[in-house]
């Protein structure tokens, strides 16, 4: 991360930092992760309000968006 900031002249927030693996079956996370202090999250989870799942979004992702309009509409 370092090494990120130093090449692009970015700072990654660790605080608002989270990390959500796929498909890392043989690998070993904690080695990877070791020097990482962000959260460790599961799918789904939301990025920029937007809900990020591994297969096929389903309503139940999409609901409180629904949810959120309606009362922004006054319904």
């Amino acid at each position: 991360m370092q090494a990120f900031g130093e090449a692009t002249g970015l700072r990654i927030n660790m605080a608002k930092s989270s990390v959500a693996m796929i498909r890392c079956r043989g690998i070993d996370m904690d080695e990877v992760l070791r020097d990482f202090t962000g959260v460790t999250a599961n799918f789904p989870i939301q990025y920029l309000g937007l809900p990020l799942t591994l297969g096929r979004t389903q309503l139940v992702h999409l609901q409180y968006i629904q949810v959120h309009a309606k009362s922004k509409m006054g319904g």
